[in-house]
């Protein structure tokens, strides 16, 4: 969730040029592939329209900040790299502790309760597989607490 948070407070500020900058750190992408992926990491809350994207990456291309490959993705410059570079902390998107692990899933679980069903019926065999998954670890944990 800290991801939407940050995305959901760049968005009024003219931050989508950041995300997008960031997500072409990640490697070249098209205008479609960056909508879908600010789609994705905001769980569904927000995907720009081709009128924001497109002359975005049009203007971005101007700047130097990104080149447009033959294949038709954009990939950041040094100029778009140097951009991007005050907005990176050290920190990652992956947690690398068991309570940052935890807290992750805890709250993509809120997210997932939010949801519809008939959106979630599809996904049913998968959550039922991931609710095994964590009773057999939550017996663990139970089991080793009773022996100490």
């Amino acid at each position: 969730m800290r991801r939407f948070h940050r995305i959901g407070h760049l968005r009024g500020y003219g931050g989508l040029k950041i995300l997008v900058l960031h997500l072409l750190s990640e490697g070249p992408k098209n205008g479609a592939e960056l909508m879908d992926a600010i789609d994705v990491m905001s769980h569904g809350h927000w995907k720009p329209s081709p009128g924001s994207i497109y002359p975005l990456l049009s203007k971005a291309v101007e700047e130097n900040l990104l080149t447009k490959r033959e294949d038709r993705k954009y990939e950041l410059t040094d100029a778009g790299r140097e951009e991007i570079s005050m907005f990176n902390t050290g920190c990652t998107n992956h947690p690398n502790s068991i309570e940052g692990i935890l807290s992750e899933i805890d709250n993509n679980l809120s997210y997932l309760e939010d949801l519809s069903d008939d959106k979630l019926a599809p996904h049913s065999r998968l959550l039922q597989n991931i609710s095994q998954k964590i009773n057999r670890i939550n017996d663990t944990v139970k089991s080793t607490e009773n022996e100490a």
